[in-house]
């Protein structure tokens, strides 16, 4: 049986050949280590995302993933399965992926996964039964195998946990949930094992594959109104920072990777913890340039000094707004004050580290003033990156149930093809979208020269319609 497993995403230009050997994308994690389970089990499987079809095509822009599934079944000829991951704003370009695999041949197996199918469950299947065959809901790493060996032996499906499903009769069957990963499966290697990169490797210049992303938790410890990651993962779970090096070194010594980009939600959250990680990253000595998220409250001296000495480059903080009393309807839980995040934002760069704030405008009760202190806060920071997003809407938040309430939006909105997931940037507290747009890039206008970012021309297309 063969497998080609998808990334979802935008169609979206990626600058050319010299300005990716500059500053290399890395793959997608996720679908790359689904692909690492199925391999265990024998099966052969083809992952396609926007950096594999931007390499498959010679640097081609802009990178279409949905005619690269075209290309790749058509060139393929023998593909039973195509997995899906979606997410909720990428959800319109599955559906389109979904189409062109049936489209191909309707005997092709589709399942969905990914954050938007594990949302919507039931609902999602309901609406696109022509489209997807399965729906693998939650954490995919045991469900996903065990589908494929089913289905590969022709036998009935109907004892996988975590599935949902289409009987011979088009009913959505949906069978018992799968419990989550325990920190203890977490950490064995047999039960999660290293992403295998192999397919990058075969077209990369010198078979390098110069940066790659890597996680060593799943869920995170806060609960922000605004992100589903708490209905998504159920709890925060961990690796020890002994099995994240185990993973490092294998990336190094197979992959010879230049750039680590850790992508967990708060990498420091448990302050020895990271500095074991980092610690462990030093003692290598392999020169690597490494990035991560974390929040305000979560970094101290003693990381810095940990994470710069390991080749730390860039932090990502999480602010999303410089007002308290909207950061407390976000229910961010970040107690300190604004001249507190302008004193860490000072240790931060006097280590000689980047820092990148994320930045959300448009949340609702946001007023002018708010605004205005979200600016005089980024001012005073001063950060090497800002990224400026409206508030989006993912189903079942928090955030979601006020624009329910608001009458703005609802759960069906999601089961359609609109776009708009923004439904507060327009027009809300008297502001048009133009005067929205207006406002973000009144706020970029006062940092640093240089720090329009490449989401600024998503954010003027999207607000100025």
């Amino acid at each position: 049986m063969k497998v080609l497993l998808v990334e979802s995403d935008f169609i979206r230009s990626v600058g050319g050949e010299q300005e990716f050997l500059q500053k290399p994308s890395a793959p997608a994690l996720g679908v790359n280590y689904l692909a690492s389970l199925l391999h265990k089990i024998d099966c052969e499987t083809i992952v396609l995302d926007t950096l594999y079809e931007y390499l498959r095509t010679t640097y081609t822009n802009p990178v279409n993933v949905i005619e690269g599934t075209k290309t790749i079944l058509e060139n393929e000829g023998d593909i039973d399965c195509v997995g899906i991951s979606i997410t909720s704003p990428t959800r319109n370009y599955a559906l389109k992926i979904a189409e062109a695999v049936k489209t191909f041949n309707p005997e092709i197996k589709v399942i969905g996964g990914g954050p938007h199918v594990t949302i919507l469950r039931e609902k999602f299947l309901e609406r696109f039964s022509h489209l997807f065959d399965f729906l693998i809901v939650g954490e995919g790493d045991r469900t996903l195998p065990e589908l494929i060996k089913t289905l590969r032996e022709k036998r009935s499906v109907s004892r996988i946990a975590g599935l949902i499903y289409k009987d011979k009769a088009g009913k959505v069957i949906t069978n018992p949930s799968r419990p989550y990963l325990t920190e203890n499966e977490l950490n064995d290697v047999s039960s999660v094992p290293f992403v295998n990169y192999d397919q990058y490797q075969k077209i990369l210049p010198e078979s390098v594959v110069p940066t790659a992303n890597l996680t060593g938790s799943r869920g995170c410890a806060f609960h922000c109104a605004f992100c589903y990651s708490p209905r998504l993962w159920k709890g925060y779970r961990t690796q020890s920072a002994d099995r994240v090096r185990a993973e490092i070194e294998y990336l190094v010594a197979k992959y010879r990777i230049k750039n680590l980009r850790f992508q967990d939600d708060v990498l420091t959250y448990e302050k020895q913890r990271a500095i074991n990680i980092f610690e462990g990253i030093k003692s290598m000595r392999v020169g690597l340039n490494l990035y991560m998220h974390t929040r305000f409250d979560c970094i101290d001296e003693d990381i810095l000094e940990s994470f710069k000495e390991a080749g730390g480059k860039d932090i990502y903080f999480g602010l999303e707004s410089g007002s308290p009393r909207i950061r407390s309807a976000m229910n961010k839980q970040l107690n300190i004050s604004n001249q507190r995040i302008v004193e860490i934002g000072r240790t931060v760069k006097s280590f000689g580290v980047n820092l990148g704030l994320w930045v959300i405008f448009g949340y609702p009760g946001e007023t002018e003033k708010d605004i205005a202190i979200t600016r005089d806060l980024i001012d005073r920071v001063n950060p090497t990156e800002v990224r400026c997003n409206p508030a989006h809407v993912h189903p079942y938040t928090h955030l979601f149930r006020i624009a329910e309430r608001w009458g703005i939006y609802k759960l069906e909105d999601w089961l359609e093809s609109k776009d708009d997931f923004f439904p507060f940037s327009k027009g809300h507290e008297g502001r048009t979208a133009f005067e929205t747009g207006k406002i973000l890039e009144s706020i970029y206008s006062g940092v640093s020269a240089g720090l329009r970012t490449p989401l600024e021309k998503d954010m003027e297309t999207t607000l100025g319609e």
